[in-house]
């Protein structure tokens, strides 16, 4: 009982939240680091593409090869562990001379803050309410990105680009004070079965299920690069355009909200066509409007439902592999969909037409509605038919 309290905890909650906020490193702030890195450092354009992509492709390996075996591993070491490393490469990012350098340093960031992510989503499987703690950390991190925006650009202004870095290596040092809040394993009830569970391959369904967040994923990110073109296309003003998407990652943040409210009250299957539905029709509506207030309505309720789905179906993830392996490869599938999304966007676009990009992102929403009914008919089935088995328990 006191093992349940203790993951249940507040306190655990802001430790993961914390954990996972530190653990995804520059991927909030790249817009406006990599220009700063550009007009500061002297790196050219395919340079900072390069940077960012290191780290997210060195992120994504170490979150999927860490997902297999986390569930195995004492949590609180390899949090730990984890977090020293991110510490060190962010400290080391501060001092680095050479574009190399830097290149090495953001590597070693990003395979540690996979690591940390693979273990925040291993430790979600093992709270009671999975629904409110996925709708917390997204809340956290969409709040994160906000304020990180806005504060970046004096932060560097005043004291340079070293400065954001050692703001990571604060936030490092307050991660490793609370991390021993998370639980070192799973408990006893929980871990009978996980060993065979876990060596098991993954099922049509997991499978399909990681499919379906590299499309939601995928179909955002398509759009999501163009949406200040678009907005600047209809002659709204540059700092009218930043205003209005900041308001829409708020949105972002109510949509997460409203999904961790509402629980178990509302179907895995009506919660994904919600979003994916909804997402096609703000997309679509987006690239067709003509004046502020459409463009202003689509791009909140877009990300409304975007997230309100996304949080649902980390959810569903959780609950169809409670060892955590599965949630882990969720969030290493993040980082497939925002590397396919803005191809797709690139290959829509052609000369500049964003309706181009505008359908291209709702078929790939349409895709994924239709994939969605299979994923939920399947899990849906399954729950039904471990409650009908006599050895289920009662």
């Amino acid at each position: 009982m006191h093992a349940i309290t203790k993951i249940d905890s507040k306190t655990t909650m802001f430790a993961l939240a914390l954990c996972m906020v530190t653990a995804m490193g520059t991927i909030q702030m790249q817009p406006v680091l990599g220009g700063a890195l550009v007009d500061r450092m002297g790196i050219s354009l395919q340079q900072m593409g390069m940077l960012f992509g290191i780290e997210l492709v060195s992120m994504a390996l170490a979150c999927t090869i860490t997902a297999f075996g986390a569930h195995r591993q004492n949590r609180q070491h390899l949090m730990r562990t984890a977090l020293v490393v991110l510490l060190a490469s962010n400290a080391w990012s501060m001092v680095a001379d050479s574009f190399t350098l830097f290149c090495a340093a953001r590597l070693l960031s990003g395979a540690a803050g996979g690591v940390a992510q693979a273990v925040v989503y291993a430790s979600t499987t093992l709270r009671t309410h999975k629904d409110k703690t996925f709708a917390t950390l997204n809340i956290c991190v969409l709040l994160w990105g906000a304020i990180s925006l806005g504060i970046l650009p004096p932060v560097i202004a005043a004291h340079g680009i070293p400065a954001v870095f050692a703001g990571f290596v604060v936030m490092c040092v307050a991660s490793l004070l609370v991390c021993g809040r998370i639980p070192a394993h799973g408990l006893a009830a929980d871990n009978k079965g996980t060993d065979s569970i876990a060596s098991s391959p993954l099922q049509l369904n997991h499978v399909l299920l990681l499919v379906l967040v590299v499309l939601l994923f995928a179909g955002h990110g398509a759009l999501w690069i163009y949406q200040e073109r678009i907005g600047k296309a209809i002659g709204i003003a540059p700092e009218h355009i930043g205003m209005i998407l900041g308001l829409s990652v708020l949105s972002g943040a109510a949509g997460a909200a409203v999904a961790g409210m509402l629980g178990q009250r509302m179907g895995h299957r009506t919660a994904q066509l919600l979003g994916f539905a909804g997402s096609m029709i703000a997309t679509l509506l987006m690239v067709y409007g003509d004046n502020v207030a459409v463009y202003a309505l689509t791009a909140c309720v877009t990300m409304l439902v975007w997230f309100f789905g996304l949080t649902y179906l980390l959810t569903l993830s959780a609950e169809m592999d409670t060892t955590g392996r599965l949630p882990g490869l969720a969030n290493a599938s993040v980082f497939m969909g925002q590397a396919l999304g803005p191809a797709i966007g690139a290959f829509a676009v052609g000369a500049g037409s964003f309706r181009n990009v505008g359908w291209a992102a709702a078929m790939v929403y349409a895709i994924a509605l239709a994939l969605s009914v299979v994923v939920t008919s399947r899990h849906a089935h399954a729950g039904h038919r471990r409650s009908a088995s006599p050895l289920s328990p009662t």
